[in-house]
């Protein structure tokens, strides 16, 4: 197998992978609170770690949502300079821009991996494992997030002279 097809099959994987984990996050997070909507206003018996395991789920579904967004250039962004600026200077400001938030990313996942060392010793009152998993999120899908913009920016310098994601030829 070619390296092209195999790094190509690869990317597939991972993103499968980042979409499926969104998935399952989402709806474990929504299968808790139903839970405990219906044992606190129906059974009026209240589950205790409902509310911490959900906030775990929904940390990990909002950065894999994140990751996802990120391959598809949908993250949060001004777009003025999209919108009036001249082609030649997208050109150049685009790829900068990722650059410059691959460049954030990587202390994002530094100093992650520092604050999921020090919360390793923590636990949750209600939970049976560590604080670390929660801020575990950080270095791993911070990883992710560093791949998919690396792969944007391969995508943004492969478009040549004049030309700017998302634009027609």
């Amino acid at each position: 197998m070619a390296a092209a097809p195999r790094a190509a099959l690869g990317w597939r994987i991972l993103d499968t992978i980042v979409d499926l984990a969104t998935a399952l996050a989402f709806l474990v997070m929504t299968g808790a609170l139903a839970l405990q909507v219906i044992f606190r206003y129906f059974l009026n018996r209240p589950i205790v770690w409902v509310e911490d395991f959900s906030i775990l789920f929904f940390a990990w579904f909002v950065w894999l949502g994140g990751a996802a967004g990120m391959l598809e250039q949908k993250q949060i962004r001004v777009d003025v300079v999209d919108l009036y600026a001249p082609r030649a200077v997208r050109r150049v400001l685009e790829p900068l821009l990722t650059v410059l938030s691959i460049a954030f990313l990587v202390l994002v996942v530094v100093y992650g991996v520092k604050v999921t060392a020090y919360q390793r010793t923590a636990e949750y009152d209600v939970l049976p494992f560590s604080r670390a998993i929660l801020y575990a999120v950080a270095p791993v899908i911070g990883s992710v997030m560093i791949l998919n913009l690396m792969r944007v920016l391969t995508r943004q310098l492969r478009l040549g002279p004049g030309r700017v994601a998302g634009e027609e030829r």
